[in-house]
C-alpha cells in the first residue's frame, strides 16, 4: 500500500502583497487590449469631444469609452450591462479603463449619442493605419450584401400598400358628410356655394391640413345659420355633432396616416417599434423559413479581409444599393487622402447598365455578373427568347429573330429606373409572326413581335462577360466567396450578430461600425503575431479628419 499522500500548493486567497500590483504587468506584452489602447491613443476625437458642452459633474474620459467599447465588440461582448460587469471583474478592460467603472447608462449613452455619426471617422483613422501597414492597398475591393435583421418584433409591420387604402377610404368618408353639410348650409352662405359639389369637394380634401380648414369654415356657416323650424334646427345640430365626431375622430386617424407616409418615403413598410426597418426577406433558416422581416441590408466591401467600407441600406434590393455604396466609400477615403479601389468585384445582384456606367465613369475595373450569367456559364438559358439573346446587326441596324428574319428598327426612347436613371433604348419591330412555328414560345403580343433594347446595356454586359471569363477575372470571383462572405460567416456565426441591439439607421451603423473596428482590429493583432510584428510604434496624433 501506498504511503504517499497528496501535496496541495498554497492557497493564499487572504494574503495580501507587499508592494500593490500594476494592472498593466497583468496585460501580456502583445495582447490585443494594448493594440487597441495604442491606435486610439494615436486618433483625434476632437469631434466626440465637440458632444461634450461642459459644466456640471466630470464625465468619463470619451477616449477611455472609446476603448472599452471597441475591445468589448472585439471580445465579442455587445450588452452595456455586460460591458460594465467586465469593467468590475476582467483585467483587461480594467486596465483599459484605468480603474473606472462606468455603468450601463453611460456606455449606452456613448455608444447610442456620442458615436452617432461619429464612427465613420474612428473607422477612417483604423483604414488609414492598415493602409500604411501595407494590409490594405486598394487595389481591390470586393462587395456583397446581407440582410440583418432589427431588433423589432416580426409582427409589426407597416404596410404602404394598408395606409394608402385607409387613407383613401377616411377621405372619402369625410368628403362624403362635408358635401351632406355643403348642401345643407348651400342656402344660408352663398359663399360656400361653389362648396355643394360633393365630388368636387372630395378631391380637394387631399390632406388633413385641407380637411381642417373645410371643418372650420362649416363650424362657421353651421353657428350663422338661423333654423326657423324644429326639423331645421335638428337638421342643424346632427351636422354640427357629425363635424365634432370628424374632428375628434376622422381627423386623427388621417393625421396619423399621413405620418406614416411620411416615415415610409420610398419604402414598401417598416416596423411599429424601429421605424428605420424594413420588411425584408432574409435567407431561409435552418427549418426552411424565409418569413418576411424587419432588417438592413448591410453592405460591406473588403480587401485582404479586411473591411474597407459598410454602409446600411433600407432597401433589400444589391442593385440599388452599389452606387451609394461607392459614393458613400469615395468619401470615407477622401478624407484620409486615399482614392477609389482600381477593381471592384461582386455577384449577379449588382451588374445593370446603370452600375456599369458609373464605374467606369469613376475608371474602376467592373468585375461584376449581371443576372443570367451563371445560365450563360452553364449553358442553360432560362429564356432563350428573350430580347437580349437576339443577334444585333449593327452595319445593318436590325435584330435577328429566333426564325432567322429581320426585325426593323422603329425608333428610339427612354425608360426611367426605379433608382431614378433613364436608360436610352431602341425599339425593333418583326415583319411577319404570321404562321411562324416558333411564335408561341417566342411572344404573345398581338400581331408582330416588338421588342425594346439598350444597346448601351449590351455593351456593357459583353464587356462584362469578356472581363469575368478572362483568368484573372475567375480569380477575382473565386476570391471574393473568402473575402466578403468570409466576412458575413464570421460576423453570424463567431460573433453571433444576426440581429442589431440599436434602432434607426443611425443606430445599425453605430453597431455595424464598431464591428468593422473590431474584425479589422482582431485580424491586424492575428497578423502581427503570426509574422513577428511588434505592436505599432506609438503614432503621432494626426490632424482631425475633415
Amino acid at each position: 500500500m501506498s504511503t504517499k499522500r497528496a501535496v496541495f500548493k498554497p492557497d493564499l486567497q487572504n494574503q495580501g502583497l507587499l508592494f500593490p500590483p500594476h494592472l498593466a504587468d497583468m496585460v501580456p506584452p502583445h495582447h490585443k487590449a494594448r493594440l487597441i489602447s495604442q491606435i486610439i491613443d494615436g486618433m483625434n476625437i476632437d469631434s466626440i469631444l465637440s458632444t461634450y458642452l461642459g459644466g456640471g459633474s466630470s464625465a468619463y474620459s470619451p477616449r477611455m469609452l472609446l476603448k472599452v467599447l471597441v475591445y468589448a465588440y472585439s471580445d465579442r461582448v455587445y450588452s452595456s450591462r455586460s460591458i460594465e460587469k467586465a469593467c468590475y471583474e476582467n483585467v483587461c478592460y480594467m486596465w483599459l479603463s484605468g480603474m473606472s467603472t462606468p455603468d450601463h447608462n453611460t456606455i449606452n449613452n456613448f455608444r447610442k449619442h456620442r458615436m452617432g455619426g461619429r464612427v465613420k471617422e474612428v473607422f477612417a483613422h483604423v483604414l488609414l493605419t492598415l493602409h500604411e501597414q501595407g494590409y490594405v492597398k486598394l487595389d481591390d475591393y470586393f462587395l456583397d450584401g446581407t440582410i440583418l435583421e432589427s431588433v423589432a418584433g416580426r409582427y409589426t409591420f407597416v404596410w404602404k400598400s394598408n395606409v394608402e387604402r385607409y387613407k383613401k377610404s377616411v377621405l372619402d368618408q369625410i368628403g362624403m358628410i362635408v358635401s351632406q353639410i355643403d348642401a345643407l348650409c348651400e342656402k344660408a352662405d352663398k359663399e360656400d356655394e361653389q362648396a355643394a359639389d360633393g365630388d368636387d369637394q372630395g378631391d380637394k380634401l387631399s390632406d388633413s391640413a385641407a380637411v381642417q380648414e373645410t371643418i372650420d369654415r362649416l363650424n362657421k356657416a353651421l353657428e350663422s345659420q338661423s333654423p326657423s323650424t324644429k326639423e331645421e334646427a335638428k337638421e342643424v345640430k346632427k351636422a354640427k355633432t357629425k363635424l365634432k365626431n370628424l374632428e375628434s375622430k376622422s381627423l386623427p386617424k388621417l393625421q396619423e396616416y399621413e405620418r406614416q407616409q411620411e416615415l415610409l418615403g420610398d419604402r414598401s413598410s417598416y416596423s411599429k417599434t424601429d421605424h428605420g426597418a424594413t420588411f425584408m426577406r432574409p435567407k431561409d433558416d435552418h427549418l426552411g423559413n424565409g418569413e418576411l422581416k424587419p432588417g438592413y441590408n448591410a453592405q460591406v466591401g473588403t480587401e485582404n479581409h479586411f473591411v474597407v467600407n459598410w454602409t446600411m441600406h433600407q432597401t433589400p434590393s444589391d442593385a440599388a444599393c452599389l452606387i451609394p455604396h461607392l459614393e458613400d466609400t469615395e468619401s470615407i477615403l477622401s478624407q484620409i487622402g486615399l482614392n477609389l479601389p482600381k477593381a471592384i468585384t461582386a455577384d449577379a445582384g449588382y451588374g445593370n447598365e446603370e452600375a456599369y456606367r458609373y464605374c467606369e465613369g469613376k475608371e474602376i475595373e467592373a468585375y461584376l455578373k449581371y443576372p443570367g450569367y451563371y445560365k450563360e456559364e452553364q449553358g442553360v438559358l432560362k429564356a432563350p427568347f428573350a430580347p437580349s439573346q437576339l443577334y444585333y446587326n449593327e452595319e445593318q441596324n436590325v435584330l435577328i429573330c429566333p426564325m432567322g428574319q429581320h426585325m426593323t428598327y422603329c425608333g428610339e426612347g427612354e425608360e426611367k429606373t426605379a433608382s431614378g436613371y433613364i436608360r436610352e433604348t431602341s425599339k425593333y419591330k418583326a415583319v411577319n409572326c404570321i404562321g411562324c412555328p416558333l411564335r408561341g414560345m417566342c411572344h404573345k403580343q398581338d400581331g408582330n413581335r416588338v421588342v425594346t433594347i439598350s444597346h448601351k446595356g449590351q455593351s456593357y454586359r459583353q464587356q462584362a462577360r469578356a472581363r469575368l471569363s478572362t483568368k484573372e477575372g475567375r480569380a477575382k470571383c473565386l476570391r471574393r466567396n473568402a473575402e466578403v462572405e468570409g466576412f458575413f460567416g464570421n460576423l453570424k456565426a463567431n460573433l453571433g450578430r444576426r440581429r442589431f441591439t440599436l434602432k434607426g439607421l443611425t443606430g445599425v451603423n453605430i453597431e455595424m461600425g464598431l464591428l468593422s473596428i473590431a474584425t479589422n482590429l482582431r485580424r491586424l493583432h492575428k497578423l502581427s503575431i503570426e509574422q513577428g510584428r511588434s505592436l505599432l510604434t506609438p503614432v503621432v496624433q494626426r490632424a482631425q479628419m475633415t
